[in-house]
């Protein structure tokens, strides 16, 4: 029987992109939505608040009012290392450091005590640990595919970590990495962008033999793949990873945030992810941080497929830890 103290689950307001984006739902919105799934709130920077990198005077008088009316819990921020926004060349590691600080204060500035990077991060990051500690926050390497957690990059982050052995720099792991398989939603994008059928299932072969990306476009090229196929062949293995859930104990040392991330839910599950050996998983290496649901299918009611996505997510946690 597990007997350790379980993690909670909140809400990532990517999760509201297409209500949000389409302005169905306002900023506000998404803030009472949240207090009722499950109370903890991860945003996005440049996604929800003006002003970014900058977090201002306003929108921190807007966020901390709405907080305590709400009665939430500010998860996590997610940040932005973009080295390639400027059109003629890379940014460098100056720039970088530079573009992110503000970053850092922003998300403290609001109360969040966990910050998302992104793995570009990862040439300033021994100088941010500094900044992170002064303000009282954690950074964690967003683990998404293609950073499975056997992937040399991944492996070049965790060595990093454990050299810099600072408790302000860890992963937070995308339950993208764990496919069981590609959803239909993604298959059905490429269908509709005319990837030729015979294609899409040689691609799907390819997954399950789990064939990295390389030697999957050199083969499919020989079949006659155009761009379009190329760009979805893309998107697929950016997306769907093929790491063990077990592998979670190897790296649980270092997890400081985890992202639900789903693409839909079926008669109670995830078709597509594997939630249940997840779940399991988290519980019995003792994780008890946060985890934020994170929708990314179709356009759908998303406060009800989120609310089946935690539903889910609690009936798997009553399984293991009373069984």
């Amino acid at each position: 029987m597990i007997e350790q103290q379980t993690f909670r689950v909140g809400i990532s307001f990517h999760s509201f992109a297409h209500e949000y984006c389409s302005f169905q739902w306002s900023f506000e919105d998404m803030m009472r939505k949240a207090s009722l799934l499950g109370s903890g709130v991860e945003i996005v920077g440049p996604s929800h608040h003006r002003g970014f990198p900058e977090v201002t005077d306003e929108f921190e008088r807007i966020f901390k009012s709405s907080v305590e009316r709400n009665q939430l819990i500010p998860t996590s921020y997610g940040s932005y290392a973009d080295p390639f926004m400027l059109p003629d060349r890379n940014l460098t590691p100056d720039e970088l450091f530079e573009y992110t600080v503000p970053q850092l204060k922003g998300a403290a500035k609001l109360g969040f005590p966990v910050v998302r990077l992104q793995h570009f991060a990862s040439v300033v990051a021994e100088r941010l640990i500094p900044y992170a500690e002064k303000l009282h926050l954690k950074m964690g390497y967003e683990l998404h595919t293609p950073l499975m957690i056997e992937s040399p990059r991944t492996q070049e982050l965790l060595a990093q970590i454990k050299h810099l052995s600072s408790e302000c720099l860890g992963v937070i792991p995308d339950c993208g990495i764990f496919a069981r398989s590609i959803s239909q939603h993604h298959l059905q994008i490429g269908r509709d962008a005319g990837v030729p059928e015979p294609l899409i299932q040689k691609a799907l072969e390819l997954w399950d033999q789990k064939v990295t990306i390389e030697p999957t476009i050199e083969i499919l090229q020989s079949l006659g793949a155009d761009q379009k196929t190329i760009t979805w062949i893309g998107m697929i293995w950016d997306t769907f990873g093929f790491s063990e859930p077990a592998e979670l104990a190897e790296i649980m040392p270092h997890v400081i945030h985890f992202h639900g991330k789903f693409f839909n839910i079926v008669d109670g599950d995830e078709p597509d992810l594997r939630y249940e050996e997840v779940v399991k998983a988290l519980l019995e290496n003792g994780y008890t941080g946060w985890m934020s649901s994170e929708y990314e299918g179709g356009a759908t009611d998303s406060f009800a497929i989120v609310q089946a996505h935690q539903a889910m997510i609690k009936g798997y946690m009553q399984k293991y830890l009373q069984n």
